[in-house]
């Protein structure tokens, strides 16, 4: 049980532990700052449309298409690799 409620309050009844309170309210705030600096990073590195790699999403295939789509490779060269590929 937390310390400031139920029957153990009365240790700190003197007042002479004030801080106590203050300590375990920022405790408490960087705990959930953390869980939510998390859980934005984990968000905007797998689910948002611009990340570079989409999860579940095969690696070479998004490098190949990449590349397609700069100009680097023609349309038989990508076919020919995208099989290639799809057969490992």
């Amino acid at each position: 049980m937390h310390p400031f409620y139920g029957p153990s309050s009365q240790l700190l009844a003197d007042g002479s532990a004030w801080w106590l309170g203050l300590v375990s309210m920022a405790m408490y705030l960087l705990f959930w700052a953390a869980v939510i600096v998390i859980a934005v990073i984990l968000f905007k590195r797998y689910f948002l449309p611009g990340s570079r790699f989409l999860a579940g999403e095969d690696k070479a295939l998004a490098i190949l298409r990449e590349r397609y789509a700069k100009g680097e490779i023609d349309a038989d060269e990508f076919k020919r690799k995208k099989a290639d590929l799809a057969e490992k």
